[in-house]
């Protein structure tokens, strides 16, 4: 344990005065720290304690972790007196939410001068630390002492604080963030922020401010593209979910709106989707204008599914019949999530798919309505490979009109397709693979698109991207929108993938080569640099054929009828003798697409902003059927 005496610390010009660690909380006991109460337990925690969701976030193998025989425990825990010799004081912190009973306080002249709490009040928050920092500027050289506080005996009613450090580095959330009400009426705090930081993804949507996870209510009408999410208002970690909100013309140049859906009675805002009401089953529209309505997972206690609507182009949002239950939960505690809906034009009723949580196999049901308000349950689909976040739609084979089959998909992408009937899917129990990458997740399709094409866009989870270990003030974005449609191959029906056809909107500046050597290719690309690139490569290949691609620093090679990046193949086959690449890089992400999107792969990438080189090389002559390279615009206004 290391409780460092500030107060007898040699005075540095600000260029040399390195952090000064007040408490990292690595003993088994909290030394010269004065402790009240049960809540803090005999010393710091080693991570999770019994009956608590797992702690994360912290450093070390200990933390200050006031779950210590439940929420019921109460206590505070105290510094010695210290001297504030450095500009701002950072720390992690989580647990509850609430200003007088779980915090972290800062004590001068026994007033407390700053507060900090963990970003938790409902029911779904997360048990993760985050990075927060005190500005403690004005305080130079006058005595402290820091006071974690626990008197709460109610949800949420704990704290978690980690490595207090003294430093001349702002690093982290502004403490004063922790703590709010989720509040329609702050949302003007989000507009301040922009989109010019230097890791910020300049052609993939992420939220001005805080976490975003799954894509939400995705659905179009009136010329705009609706993108709901999952989202934080309170903080980059996952938490207090919300739906965020944002409209396009075209699925890439988004303009995020307030909150659309807020928490309420204690719980909050699980995953669903969206679909336009064209024939008034609600029965709530307005004049000519449409209704969307909005099913979501409430998420308290035991799950079920309620619904939300708007009669104002999805601009503000009510609850129907206040939030209650339209499907009560089915006996699955809180598996039930995650609503599927759209109208089934041959059998004239609205479905829903909601995946429940059971022992294996895991299983979806199918329920019909004729109002949105009533749902009868109609039939169970039961596979291994389902797990949350379900997706249906139907796509032609080969592009044939006549010749139709469903597509039924999951989180993690891997799918089944099949006929349905509007009731009970069919299909020959066989699934497949739709993405080969770590970073792609939760995927859902459009509903009410304006044309034939199914769009879909991803969650790109992970915490390997750089806005990460760069504390930017948002966390998480989303994948290139991508097409999907149905091809026959040797080995039957399958997926594709490919980027929407309007990112071509974003090219300022390319270059175009068709049936060229690897001499001509490597001194074409010599010329060529980018920050933002989409290219596309066909080349001969056989099963000896290597190449690389080098983008930005990133290297993407292939061997073994396969692309290899970040150490995970993509399998690309010869297709008559020759093979495609498309790659799409921007900030902080690659995205590759193999044979025309057959097999795709999602990554993050900590790419080196002063690096804008292309490249390519090969272990022999390999022969370049295309080759083309576009540098792309910012969709965002700066």
């Amino acid at each position: 344990m290391q409780t460092p005496e500030l107060q007898t610390q040699e005075l540095q010009t600000p260029e040399k005065r390195s952090d000064v660690v007040i408490q990292d909380f690595e003993s088994e006991s909290y030394g010269d720290w004065k402790v009240q109460g049960e809540a803090f337990g005999p010393g710091p925690a080693m991570g999770t304690l019994p009956g608590q969701m797992e702690v994360s976030g912290f450093q070390g193998k200990r933390l200050v972790n006031s779950f210590f025989d439940g929420d019921r425990t109460t206590g505070t825990l105290t510094s010695k007196p210290f001297t504030i010799k450095r500009d701002f004081m950072t720390f992690l912190i989580g647990g509850g939410g609430y200003k007088e009973t779980t915090c972290m306080n800062l004590l001068i002249d026994s007033k407390v001068v700053r507060i900090a709490t963990g970003p938790n009040r409902n029911s779904g928050g997360s048990e993760r630390l985050e990075l927060a920092y005190w500005d403690v500027k004005e305080f130079f050289g006058k005595q402290a002492t820091v006071q974690i506080i626990d008197q709460n005996q109610g949800g949420w009613g704990h704290i978690s604080v980690d490595d207090i450090r003294a430093t001349d580095t702002q690093t982290g959330i502004d403490a004063s963030e922790f703590g709010k009400e989720p509040n329609l009426d702050n949302f003007e705090t989000y507009l301040e922020v922009g989109y010019n930081q230097v890791y910020r993804p300049q052609f993939h949507f992420t939220s001005l401010r805080n976490w975003l996870n799954d894509p939400n209510g995705m659905v179009y009408y009136d010329g705009e593209y609706h993108l709901f999410f999952q989202h934080n208002p309170l903080g980059t970690a996952w938490g207090n979910m919300t739906w965020g909100h944002a409209v396009s013309p075209d699925m890439l140049q988004w303009k995020q709106l307030p909150h659309a859906i807020l928490p309420y009675a204690d719980g909050t805002i699980f995953s669903g989707t969206a679909v336009v009401d064209h024939n008034n089953s609600l029965g709530v529209q307005q004049g000519d204008t449409k209704t969307l309505v909005a099913a979501f997972t409430f998420a308290k206690g035991q799950f079920s599914q309620a619904l939300a609507y708007s009669t104002d182009r999805g601009r503000t949002f009510k609850l129907w019949n206040d939030g209650k239950p339209v499907v009560p939960n089915n006996g699955y505690d809180s598996g039930e999530r995650d609503p599927k809906i759209f109208w089934h034009e041959a059998s004239q009723k609205w479905v829903m798919v909601l995946w429940v949580k059971q022992a294996q196999p895991g299983r979806v049901l199918f329920f019909n309505s004729d109002d949105l308000r009533n749902w009868t349950e109609v039939s169970q689909f039961d596979r291994d490979w389902v797990f949350e976040c379900m997706d249906m739609v139907e796509l032609p084979i080969d592009g044939d009109s006549n010749n139709k089959k469903w597509l039924l998909y999951d989180a993690s992408f891997e799918y089944e397709i099949g006929d349905f009937d509007g009731k009970t899917f069919t299909t020959d129990r066989v699934a497949h693979r739709g993405e080969y990458g770590p970073n792609y997740y939760a995927a859902q399709s459009f509903n009410d698109g304006p044309d034939d094409r199914k769009v879909l866009i991803g969650w790109m989870r992970g915490d390997n991207a750089p806005f990460v270990s760069h504390q930017m003030p948002f966390n998480q974005q989303m994948s290139i929108p991508a097409t999907m449609t149905l091809k026959t191959t040797p080995q039957g029906v399958r997926l594709f993938r490919w980027p929407v056809q309007e990112i071509s909107e974003l090219y300022a500046g390319s270059k175009v080569w068709n049936d060229i050597t690897l001499p001509q290719a490597k001194a074409g690309l010599s010329e060529f640099e980018a920050e933002l690139v989409d290219l596309s490569i066909s080349f001969i290949a056989d099963a000896q054929t290597e190449l690389s691609i080098n983008v930005r620093g990133q290297e993407i090679r292939y061997q073994d009828e396969a692309f290899v990046f970040q150490n995970v193949k993509i399998p690309a086959s010869p297709i008559k003798g020759v093979v495609s690449l498309r790659c799409l890089v921007d900030r902080a992400s690659v995205e590759l697409f193999a044979n025309d999107g057959a097999a795709v792969g999602t990554f993050y990438a900590k790419l080196d902003p002063a690096n804008e080189s292309v490249s390519i090389d090969s272990e022999g002559d390999t022969k370049i059927k295309s080759l083309e390279v576009h540098r792309l615009k910012s969709v965002w206004t700066k």
